[in-house]
């Protein structure tokens, strides 16, 4: 049943996974240097191997091994575990006395039975392509650093070059006693007195030649980008009972860790901590109802400000935030409270300044030598495998230990501007994603908008599940503008809403008016208030009636609508970089109680979008009402369950008190939500919570209302589904429908007390009565329904 309904629940269409004596192979993988336990074994130890494949789909699992001192056999797996759309499976393999073992597996449903091996699945045993498991070279290490369970740390760097490689740390008095094995391309090896947390570089000769891990877990910059030995397994996650919202559910907040905290909201970090995020902002992001944050890149950059998009690692987690556990325990927190976590990623390019992999081990083997150049930095050669590994290995590492839900690529025109192997990689990071982890989302920061990202990769496309909308963005922004002047073209505003076509509509489009780049000073922007009305305090009855109404068409449009930190409170700062020892580029936390109103208009918008199918982004739209002297447009919006919706959208300065425009069913409609009502800080106009269609055909459909229309306002209405309601809940005044609306409410026990005896109920049916059976859930109030 809860397979069942994760299946159901996602926004990627997956294979009906059955026990039908049939083998589904597209969502089978075992990575080898992920799915062992430990991960490297050593010296002939037993060792778990696991394996991952569609819920309810098998029957059996067993791992065919081969020591060649033992008869072969196979060693019989069971189900460990359930991850969203995953059942995890685990064999055991015994202790060996030999130097090499192979291994692979063999998977059963019913009567058909497959295997895999290192090239993948196949309908035969894969004789010649078996895992290799080398206790003598330890060639089967992962590469970077990793943590023995039983002690020591086993080291493994890509270095085709030099002649000889050393472990140089804290644990050897950073000395030369530790001489590295040379197994080809690369050295291993493993040191039992290097320990969690203890620095170390690799040391390459001739050259005598310093460098960081290539795949470093943490790195120490005010140390000359030491290597911190890191324990993957270490953090205690209570995130179980969590599942990435549905691709076409998800709202999502965009959010920069350095410049959220630290100002009138109590913080003293200088910069803010990843701890800040949640330790003083949860409750916020709990009652503003969205339910993904992505997070601006969070990878190591140069100094200690920075909105994150010149990397110097695909892995290390900045440092001057926090170490990787606070990070986890960030995304542990938002998970624990229903909130998914997407990082943005940058993979086109490295910093200029402080890139560690430039002439790595003496060798230009990280770029093409010239290096390919974008914009902002040297591109590294997708080309060579073991660079393309690295990068689609990253993926790999925060989807599996710091459980995020998704990524944002950067700048993916540029991925595939200077090497058509950017383009391959690009479409192995997104069939990986869809293999392994196909609840959760890619999307591509494509400008200009380009169907073939969001195109399956079957059909040549990248295959990212969605991408910002340029398009969307560009023409709503420019119509907001041109409503200053009494011009806007609305006809691009119906193009927005409706989408570009196929690969470029519904959720494979993420809408919004406002995202770092448009209000990022040091690259020329602004935030949008400003843009609209340039004086201070830059809260004009222009400024938030067009924002209010830019910011609702994203919510209400097809696709997966996504703003800005502070676009909720009207915040005016410029998003910046944060220069050292000064707040004034972050986040100011006392305008929430400023501007309250504008704030609750956030609130009740994001509500009325998540209890309302006909909104979800792939639900039908009929924009059919174009009014372009009016600069009024009318959408149609519903679901095959009787939910339908009407949001007429005015770009004028004029009210309009006697507004014909056409209803698709007859009789009774409620106005459930008005940008311009008084508890928002409008003007108070609106149709008195509902309006009645009378049988005068307009705007192709036979019934129609005369409505009042505010200017610079969103109007949501919705056919008869508003039942009575019993007090003045908003006070304004009156007794009617706006006094409906939802509040989140706490359940079971506060977040974070580690009381179960706080709440005797086992709330969301783990087999336990603890903290994670507390949580919000959206609740109507004023009695209707």
């Amino acid at each position: 049943m809860i397979a069942a309904k994760v299946l159901m629940m996602l926004g990627a269409v997956l294979p009906a996974a059955e026990q039908d004596n049939n083998v589904e192979w597209s969502g089978i993988t075992h990575v080898s240097f992920q799915d062992r336990r430990p991960l490297c074994p050593l010296n002939g130890e037993p060792f778990a191997v696991q394996v991952r494949t569609w819920a309810t789909d098998l029957t059996a699992v067993c791992v065919w091994v081969d020591d060649g001192v033992a008869p072969v056999t196979c060693v019989d797996g069971s189900l460990i575990a359930a991850r969203g759309p995953y059942d995890i499976w685990e064999a055991h393999v015994p202790a060996t006395t030999s130097a090499t073992l192979f291994y692979y597996l063999q998977l059963t449903d019913g009567t058909d039975t497959d295997y895999l091996g290192t090239v993948g699945m196949s309908d035969d045993p894969p004789a010649g392509n078996e895992f290799l498991i080398d206790y003598a070279t330890l060639s089967h290490a992962p590469f970077g650093a990793t943590l023995h369970p039983g002690g020591g740390t086993i080291f493994k760097v890509w270095a085709p070059n030099p002649i000889s490689a050393f472990v140089r740390g804290e644990f050897n008095g950073w000395g030369l006693a530790d001489l590295m094995n040379d197994i080809g391309d690369s050295f291993t090896l493993y040191l039992d007195d290097a320990d969690y947390r203890e620095m170390f570089k690799f040391y390459f000769e001739p050259g005598a030649v310093w460098k960081p891990d290539a795949r470093a877990r943490s790195l120490n910059p005010e140390d000359n980008y030491n290597t911190h030995i890191e324990d993957r397994f270490a953090y205690e996650w209570n995130d179980a009972a969590f599942e990435t919202p549905a691709f076409e559910d998800m709202i999502v907040y965009e959010l920069h860790v350095g410049t959220f905290s630290g100002r009138n909201d109590g913080g003293t970090n200088n910069p803010p901590t990843y701890r800040d995020v949640v330790d003083l902002h949860l409750d916020h992001l709990i009652e503003l109802g969205i339910n993904v944050v992505e997070l601006m890149p969070v990878n190591e950059f140069p100094w200690d400000y920075s909105g994150g998009y010149n990397p110097v690692s695909p892995y290390a987690p900045e440092r001057i935030w926090g170490d990787p556990d606070d990070l986890k325990y960030l995304i542990d927190t938002l998970h624990q409270n229903g909130i998914a976590v997407v990082v943005d990623i940058v993979w086109n390019h490295f910093s200029p300044t402080d890139n560690y992999l430039w002439l790595y081990d003496g060798n230009q083997i990280y770029f093409d030598d010239p290096a390919e150049e974008t914009p902002w930095g040297s591109q590294a050669d997708f080309d060579e495998p073991q660079v393309a590994d690295l990068f689609a290995d990253s993926s790999l590492y925060w989807l599996e230990e710091f459980h995020v839900d998704g990524f944002r690529m950067d700048a993916t025109d540029f991925m595939n501007s200077n090497q058509d192997s950017g383009w391959e990689l690009m479409q192995r990071f997104n069939d990986e994603i869809d293999a392994r982890w196909a609840d959760k989302i890619a999307i591509a920061e494509q400008l200009p908008d380009d169907s073939w990202v969001t195109r399956p990769t079957s059909l040549g496309g990248a295959g990212f599940d969605t991408q910002w909308f340029d398009q969307f963005v560009d023409d709503v922004r420019q119509a907001i503008f041109d409503a200053a002047f009494g011009d806007p073209q609305m006809w691009k505003i119906r193009n927005a809403i409706e989408g570009d076509g196929e690969y470029l509509e519904g959720v494979q489009v993420v809408n919004y008016i406002e995202a770092h780049d448009e209000a990022w000073s040091e690259s020329g922007g602004q935030r949008i208030i400003v843009t609209i009305d340039p004086s201070f305090p830059h809260d004009s009855i222009y400024a938030q009636g067009r924002t209010k109404l830019g910011h609702a068409l994203a919510m209400f449009s097809p696709g997966i609508p996504m703003f800005l930190q502070g676009c909720e409170f009207l915040e005016d700062t410029d998003f910046g970089s944060n220069a050292p020892g000064t707040p004034e580029a972050r986040l100011d936390w006392s305008k929430v109680e400023t501007y309250a109103g504008y704030l609750q208009f956030f609130k009740d918008m994001i509500a009325v979008r998540k209890s309302n199918c006909g909104f979800r982004a792939n639900a039908p739209v009929d924009v059919s009402h174009l009014n372009e002297s009016g600069n009024v447009l009318g959408f149609h919006r519903w679901d095959g369950g009787g939910n339908d919706l009407m949001v007429v959208v005015s770009f004028s300065n004029s009210d309009f008190t006697d507004y014909e425009i056409g209803f698709p069913q007859p009789g009774l409609w409620f106005e459930i939500l008005n940008s311009q009502a008084d508890v928002y800080g409008g003007s108070g106009l609106g149709n008195g919570g509902s309006i009645e269609t009378v049988p005068v055909a307009q705007d192709g459909f036979a019934d129609s209302a005369s409505i009042v229309v505010p200017a610079m306002s969103v109007i949501v209405f919705r056919f008869n589904d508003a039942p009575p309601c019993d007090g003045d809940a908003n006070g304004d005044g009156a007794v009617d429908p706006l006094d409906s609306g939802y509040v989140l409410a706490r359940f079971g026990c506060p977040v974070g007390t580690g009381d179960p005896s706080c709440d005797a109920a086992d709330v969301n049916g783990d087999g336990a009565v603890n903290p994670l059976d507390s949580g919000y859930v959206l609740a109507r109030f004023g009695n209707c329904g």
